[in-house]
């Protein structure tokens, strides 16, 4: 039985980790820590198993003496949105992300819509572990509302952009929700922004490809993109607060494409200003800051890193580029794969250009991305990817795992902090380059 508790959320397998007892005990725990009285939102993605997890989590915030605002199934997005829209003391995304279907998983929100800080993280951990959840006398017991927000988070969305150029350039769109939340918003949004949809794979809970949406799992969209003559494809993972591209010419773009060109656009829009990325997201991001006139932060992986780094410095935008994840924070304080749809849309009608043409214009890079399964103690493996960048002569940053670089190629080594995974990252404007130090770091992790 394995139960991840991470900075980021607590994962684990249904059935064999995660559970409704397990969650009841958290979501008490969580309700405690707020105090009796607060409100909370509630929400999750169309896993089979989100609909016995949230009635667990209810029952464990209303014992907590917590009053519940369940929106139901709903983007991840929705819900950090609406805990800030209605002024809420914090929320519970039930959503294991890019996970596996069989995977489930709670992410802790606090007052704002940002994720619950990882020292918060911990100290909740600490608490679940001691066992310290128990229930407020019958009197205390908090009430729930049952609410669709949908429509307040759609007006909200099509408020924030630019609905008139959008509507004149008539897109024609595919999108891809493989059966996710997002199938109960962006097929609206895009609508309403004046788009002819496609869409694909759209039947809550069935679940087509796999969770992450890569250009290996995408190539369905990219067919239909072509054979439909539409302008753009857009794919989402299964809570949709990823966004993946795909051109008129069926290229699947990498995930870091989608974060850049609203980085770029925002950045050219505001006249510079501050930009936050994890430090698995690409050096075009250096480059587009350097251009625009913006500083550039980098953070660990994980989106609660993110975003408190950018209310902290009060940054202009941020987000996930590993991920295709965007963060601005004049709508909402999580990554928002609804909102980035709407965003792409906006500069390609503002700018006159296809996507092709707007993808082209940017820095070029080469990324490449690998998992292996765990085999050995980080520590022992973590010393010797030191050895291999001292040996080479390498850039060392210990920020988050193991970042080697140098002029002409970087790298990132990491323990997953969702999965039983060693996940590599490389990346040059040389190819070839990469794939070399993909296979030197390859051999150090498979030993």
């Amino acid at each position: 039985m394995t139960l991840i508790f991470t900075p980021l959320g607590i994962r684990g397998i249904f059935g064999d980790g995660i559970d409704s007892v397990v969650v009841e005990k958290i979501a008490n725990i969580f309700g405690r820590e707020l105090g009796k009285g607060s409100l909370v939102v509630v929400g999750r993605d169309t896993r089979p198993s989100g609909y016995i997890l949230d009635k667990a989590v209810v029952s464990g915030l209303l014992s907590a003496g917590v009053n519940v605002l369940n929106i139901g199934i709903a983007p991840t997005p929705t819900i950090e949105w609406a805990v800030e829209r209605y002024d809420a003391d914090g929320g519970i995304i039930i959503s294991a992300s890019h996970n596996p279907p069989e995977w489930n998983a709670l992410k802790l929100i606090g007052r704002g819509g940002l994720l619950l800080h990882p020292d918060d993280m911990e100290r909740l951990r600490e608490r679940f572990e001691k066992e310290e959840f128990r229930s407020v006398p019958w009197n205390d017991i908090g009430m729930e509302e049952v609410v669709d927000v949908t429509g307040d988070y759609l007006e909200d969305l099509l408020n924030f952009v630019n609905i008139e150029v959008i509507s004149e350039a008539g897109f024609k769109v595919v999108l891809d929700v493989n059966g996710g939340a997002g199938a109960y918003v962006t097929p609206y949004l895009l609508q309403s922004l004046g788009c002819r949809v496609n869409t694909l794979n759209s039947s809550p809970g069935i679940f087509v490809r796999e969770m992450e949406p890569r250009p290996d799992t995408l190539q369905d969209l990219s067919k239909v993109v072509v054979a439909t003559g539409a302008d753009v494809g857009f794919a989402h993972d299964t809570d949709a607060d990823r966004l993946t591209l795909v051109t008129e010419k069926g290229e699947v773009l990498s995930e870091d494409i989608t974060l850049a060109l609203v980085v770029d656009y925002i950045l050219e829009k505001r006249g510079g200003g501050s930009l936050v990325v994890n430090v698995a997201s690409s050096k075009m991001f250096d480059d587009i800051a350097r251009k625009r006139g913006a500083k550039i932060y980098r953070t660990p992986v994980g989106e609660a890193y993110v975003a408190h780094k950018m209310r902290e410095i009060g940054a202009t935008v941020g987000g996930e580029g590993s991920c295709g994840g965007v963060i601005l924070p004049d709508f909402h304080m999580g990554r928002d794969g609804p909102l980035a749809a709407a965003l792409v849309l906006e500069i390609m009608a503002s700018r006159g250009k296809s996507i092709s043409e707007l993808v082209s214009e940017l820095p070029k890079y080469h990324t490449i991305r690998a998992n292996f399964p765990r085999k050995r103690d980080w520590d022992s493996l973590k010393r010797d990817l030191i050895s291999l960048g001292e040996r080479r002569g390498m850039e060392i940053d210990l920020t988050d795992g193991v970042r080697l670089s140098d002029l002409e190629v970087w790298g990132l080594i990491r323990p997953s902090k969702t999965e039983p995974k060693i996940r590599i990252l490389v990346e040059s404007d040389d190819r070839s380059k990469a794939e070399e130090f993909l296979r030197e770091v390859e051999k150090v992790v498979a030993t």
